[in-house]
């Protein structure tokens, strides 16, 4: 049990750091400048969107200023009354919920969609992506949900103010308003997460986006007040400057999370590609044995000739013997890797395995791992074909 655990907290850091240098490997902090400006475009044409959501089921245009209100302090708390006094302004002009101009709002948003969904895509290392067409469409619904979203949102924080904080429990209604938080970034990350993921690590990068918020904005409230002329050399675009560095830094926190999201997902791989470049420790050596491996006493057998298995195997110690109609065909030693051709080509086993010692432990590859090897570290397929060079010149060595 307390291997068990030592071996969770080991995975748990080794996730953390990879997610780390992804996400300067990706440049994400670029990305997120880039998310930033886009969505100064794009936010008071989704408020606006929201705003006549909000007013198929809302009479009042100050109620639903007030719900809007309180929906976008949870998302941008700094300075963003200046964003709306200038939604309301709009709102108020009776000539912008024309047909045209709802569609013109819808794609004045697409950008910042597409963006996001791109950067989704470089971080889960995607390369088929869907035709310019069925992006925009897949954008447009997006935003469409997203709005559908803050709509229930919206009638979700009026609920638990009157039932939590009307009975004097701000406690519960805090706690209320981060579970709602969470419950909304999971259907995000659903949503634009372009690879199979497991629901449990979609949960958990949900959940660490929740906490990061929750952490970077007292942070940010405190520096604005120990700092208060922060942004005055911008005038009396200020306010908007913080707004920007704000979003900013939420969507480094929404791409961090994502790169834990897509380290999870490779975990396995993680642990993998150590024996490509010959860094496997002891420790190391044990959880791929204990994840992966299995132990071979001297002539059991690995595979058949003929056998249609598709994995690729390492030798972790000990040896083993491929042999073809009964004549031995090379002794594989550690650290040395068999059966690549039926993975690579789909082909049944051309030659049998079997061990040539008693404690062989061999390391077994499955083919989904090894295509997540190679879009995770590109230069496992260098080192690949340098071997595969190397085998076909001692083939023509001794046939020549």
């Amino acid at each position: 049990m307390i291997s068990g655990i030592k071996d969770r907290i080991n995975l748990a850091i080794t996730v953390f750091w990879h997610s780390v240098k992804s996400f300067i490997k990706n440049g994400d902090t670029s990305v997120a400048a880039s998310l930033a400006y886009y969505s100064l475009f794009a936010l008071v044409p989704l408020l606006l969107l929201l705003f006549f959501s909000l007013s198929l089921f809302i009479t009042s245009s100050r109620a639903v200023m007030g719900r809007i209100t309180t929906l976008i302090s949870q998302f941008i708390p700094y300075y963003s009354d200046t964003i709306l006094k200038e939604v309301y302004a709009l709102a108020r002009y009776k000539g912008i919920w024309g047909l045209l101009s709802m569609g013109a709002l819808l794609w004045a948003s697409t950008p910042l969609m597409g963006t996001l969904r791109t950067a989704f895509f470089d971080i889960f290392k995607v390369e088929k992506r869907p035709s310019y067409l069925k992006t925009k469409l897949l954008d447009i619904s997006v935003i469409l949900l997203t709005l559908i979203l803050f709509v229930l949102i919206s009638f979700s924080n009026v609920t638990f103010k009157r039932f939590l904080i009307f009975q004097g429990s701000t406690i519960l209604y805090d706690t209320a308003s981060y579970f709602l938080t969470i419950v909304m970034m999971f259907i995000f990350y659903l949503v634009f997460t372009p690879a199979r993921v497991s629901l449990l690590y979609i949960l958990t990068g949900s959940v660490l986006t929740t906490v990061l918020w929750g952490v970077i904005r007292p942070v940010f409230g405190l520096f604005l007040s120990y700092n208060p002329q922060y942004g005055f050399t911008f005038g009396s675009l200020k306010a908007l400057f913080v707004i920007i560095i704000w979003i900013y830094y939420s969507f480094c926190v929404l791409l961090f999370s994502t790169e834990v999201i897509a380290s999870l997902r490779i975990k396995d791989v993680l642990l993998l590609r150590g024996l490509f470049y010959e860094t496997a420790n002891s420790k190391g050596s044990i959880k791929l044995k204990r994840k992966f491996g299995r132990e071979y006493r001297a002539g059991e057998i690995i595979f058949s000739k003929d056998e249609k298995s598709r994995e690729m195997f390492y030798i972790l110690s000990g040896s083993v013997k491929l042999a073809k109609k009964d004549k031995t065909v090379k002794i594989m030693q550690k650290g040395e890797y068999f059966g690549e051709m039926a993975l690579l080509i789909s082909t049944p086993r051309t030659t049998s395995a079997q061990a040539e010692e008693d404690n062989t432990v061999v390391i077994s590859i499955a083919p989904e791992n090894f295509e997540a090897l190679l879009r995770e570290e590109p230069n496992i397929a260098i080192l690949l074909l340098k071997e595969f060079a190397q085998r076909l010149k001692k083939t023509d060595e001794l046939l020549f």
